[in-house]
Parts: C-alpha cells; sequence; structure tokens
C-alpha cells in the first residue's frame, strides 16, 4: 500500500512515500545518512489511522543530489512539500537530523504543524558539534563509501570493515558485533547517499566554517515559538543516544507543550534498525491518539 512518488521542487526532485488515506496526515523525517524506509517498520501500524508520508532529504535516498544540504535548505524543502503535497496541517514524526529540522519547521511555520514526535535528536548547536567530534570516523568513513560504485556484496563488505572509534564502543570495526543483516541495511543507506551530504560533517568538529555553514538556518532559541504538543523522546547515551539531559531540561524550559520519555532499552535509532517496536509503538501510539 505505500508507494514512492516524486515532488519537484525547482530543479530538485524529492523521493517520498506515501500510503493511503487512512486519517489525518504524518509526516517522517529521517536522519544523516538515512532515508525514508528508516521509518518502514512503523508504517502497517501506524498506516491503518494515518495518512502516511515519509520523504527522503535532498542528497538522501532516491532524491536529487543538488547541494547546499544545509538545516535551511532541509526546513525550505520540508515546508514546501507540506504546502504543496500534503496540503494541510500535519503531524511531524522525525529523528536526529529530521528531529532538528522538524523543531524549526514548527517554529518558523506553526500553522503547518499540529503535533511533533522527537526522536533522539539533538537541540543545542554545542552539542551538535560534539557530535561531529564524537562521531568523526563515522562521517569521514561514511563519506568514503557513499554512492560506493561497485557491487553491494562489496559494499557491504567495506561498510563492516569501516574503522570507527565512538565514545560508546571499544574501537575495532563497524561491523564488529553486527549481524549480516545490520550491515546490509546501512550499505543500502550509503549506496544512494552524496559524500557531499558528509563533508561538513567530518570536517566541522574542527572547522567553525564548515560547522557555520551546515547549521545555518537552526536556531535553538526559535523553539519558544513552537505551540504544538512535542513528545521528546529520549535513547540511552550508554547504547549511542544522543539527546542529553540538559538539552531535555532547555526544551521543556522553552516549549509549553512538550512531554519528555525516556528509553533506555533503546541506542539512538530508537529501535527502528532492529525492528524492536514494542515499547516504541506504545509511546508514539498513545501520544498520538491523544492528539488526533
Amino acid at each position: 500500500m505505500i508507494k514512492e512518488r516524486t515532488y519537484t521542487r525547482g530543479s530538485l526532485a524529492l523521493n517520498y512515500a506515501e500510503g493511503p488515506p487512512s486519517g489525518p496526515p504524518i509526516l517522517f523525517l529521517h536522519g544523516l545518512t538515512d532515508r525514508w524506509q528508516f521509518f518502514q517498520p512503523v508504517f502497517p501500524f501506524l498506516s491503518q489511522r494515518w495518512h502516511v508520508y515519509a520523504l527522503d532529504f535532498r542528497g538522501h535516498g532516491a532524491s536529487g543530489h543538488e547541494p547546499p544540504y544545509r538545516y535551511l535548505d532541509h526546513i525550505n524543502d520540508v515546508v514546501g512539500f507540506i504546502e504543496d503535497v500534503v496540503g494541510e496541517k500535519v503531524v511531524l514524526y522525525a529523528a536526529s537530523l529530521g528531529g532538528m529540522v522538524s523543531l524549526m519547521v514548527a517554529a518558523k511555520r506553526p500553522d503547518l504543524v499540529k503535533a511533533l514526535v522527537f526522536g533522539d535528536a539533538n537541540i543545542k548547536l554545542e552539542r551538535v558539534r560534539k557530535v561531529m567530534r564524537d562521531y568523526r570516523t563515522f562521517w569521514a568513513g561514511w563519506q568514503k563509501l557513499a554512492s560506493f560504485p561497485d557491487s553491494l556484496d562489496k559494499l557491504v563488505q567495506s561498510v563492516s570493515d569501516m574503522p570507527i572509534s565512538i565514545p560508546w564502543r571499544k574501537p575495532g570495526n563497524y561491523g564488529d558485533g553486527l549481524d549480516y543483516i545490520s550491515v546490509l541495511n546501512k550499505a543500502l543507506y550509503l549506496r544512494s547517499l552524496d559524500p557531499a551530504v558528509l563533508e561538513p560533517w567530518a570536517t566541522g568538529g574542527e572547522d567553525e566554517e564548515a560547522f557555520s555553514r551546515v547549521t545555518e538556518g537552526y536556531d535553538p532559541e526559535e523553539i519558544r515559538l513552537i505551540e504544538c504538543p512535542v513528545l521528546l523522546m529520549q535513547a540511552n547515551m550508554d547504547k549511542g543516544g544522543i539527546l542529553a539531559d540538559d538539552e531535555v531540561e532547555y526544551a521543556l524550559e522553552r516549549i509549553r507543550g512538550a512531554r519528555h520519555v525516556y528509553m533506555p532499552m533503546y541506542g539512538h535509532n530508537l529501535g527502528l534498525y532492529e525492528w524492536e517496536l514494542g515499547p516504541l509503538l506504545r509511546v508514539v501510539s498513545t501520544f498520538l491518539e491523544a492528539i488526533r
């Protein structure tokens, strides 16, 4: 029941998925390096009562490779998509990069956003800078493997062998401790990713100009302008979560309709990479029913 379509914005073709019109619209926004399929595990459940849309950000998935890839560009693409394709107020369900984009869409255009499900993303810019530094081996390694020109099997092996050094895992290779399907999933995302998407992430931890350029359009103080209900889902930082306690406090002080749920069983992807859906669906579906 999920169909892929194309939304044209100027010279840019943005790929998106759409489900049947089973209820009010909900738009899914994925994270850095991912694509709309990141949310595929929850579609069978949520598409029973919601009109599901899921967008590939520019440079990701089947969308066009058309820089720049600043927050500003993603924000404007989402606003245009809601206005031109959805055509009415929408719930946003967003993760990681998509989460930060969704905050700005809700703040700048409260007339377009009915509610926001915010899945383990950063809120403060200094925390974004820390993630750039802490996960530099991810950004640099994935940049080299993006749009891989050889076979999928070779890409899977290269992803598995990619050296990493990150805060919550022992230094080693990306594939250490992961099964074949987990590595294949990442390879499928990287195969269609524009390497230029990751250039500022690989350098922005130390390069002030690169950091300022890619985060243009994002101002954390603007979250005060958000009028809709917001569900902040926080993952376990010992398992790779990035939304810090001080950011949760910062958001709760500034967004009147914000509520917070800590989900210690999950890392950054909140079970979606692993299709571990029980706790996630309980939280998300209950919140959505309350605002429906």
